[in-house]
């Protein structure tokens, strides 16, 4: 928990001191996001992609002559997910809520009032609540801080940016590979986090 604690810490000291040059950001959009490589009793289980939200704050710091900018982030930001069908006579759903720290590295071009641009971004996240399925399990059965990459594209037309990126978590859900849940044997040693994301945000 300390050392979760200390990297959740540093990682915004470094977010915040980046925020201080640059424009001001204002972010928030939709996530759509699945869980993937689940067996439940030994048997193989697909999940449906569900609606979360994600909303924060950014900045953006610009290298003009060769078209790079930097814009980290402070999201909050919820991912939802559900079993196609049932498992046995039940239908089961998953969230878990976390404070996401994207560093954004874009390269575009400025046409007129607009630009087109592409980023990566690797980010690293906090799980700081969790409901559904994962309601009565405890924290230190679920893996709080992982770590990603997301790929995307994305419009700046004056003060507003409208993108969209896929994120793949690197980070798996259950460190010791498995969870008990309504008594049955969740086998999770390759599963984590995937999905689209579309944001809206504006830059002062």
């Amino acid at each position: 928990m300390k050392k979760h604690l200390i990297a959740l810490t540093l990682m915004l000291c470094i977010a915040s001191a980046a925020l201080a040059q640059g424009s001001f950001v204002v972010k928030a959009g939709l996530n759509f996001n699945k869980l993937q490589d689940i067996k439940i009793d030994n048997l193989e289980q697909s999940w449906n992609s569900q609606t979360g939200f994600h909303a924060g704050i950014g900045g953006q710091y610009r290298i003009p002559v060769i078209g790079l900018s930097f814009q980290p982030e402070v999201l909050y930001s919820r991912i939802r997910t559900d079993i196609i069908g049932k498992v046995g006579e039940k239908s089961y759903g998953f969230r878990v809520d976390y404070i996401d720290v994207p560093i954004n590295v874009q390269w575009g071009i400025n046409i007129l009032f607009l630009r087109p641009y592409i980023f990566a971004a690797p980010y690293i996240r906090y799980a700081i609540a969790k409901g559904d399925l994962l309601e009565h399990v405890d924290w230190k059965d679920l893996n709080r801080l992982d770590y990603g990459l997301s790929l995307g594209a994305g419009l700046e037309i004056w003060k507003f940016q409208i993108s969209g990126k896929y994120s793949w978590s690197f980070g798996p859900l259950a460190p010791n590979g498995s969870l008990r849940i309504d008594s049955k044997d969740w086998k999770l040693e390759d599963s984590n986090m995937r999905g689209f994301e579309i944001s809206v945000a504006f830059l002062f």
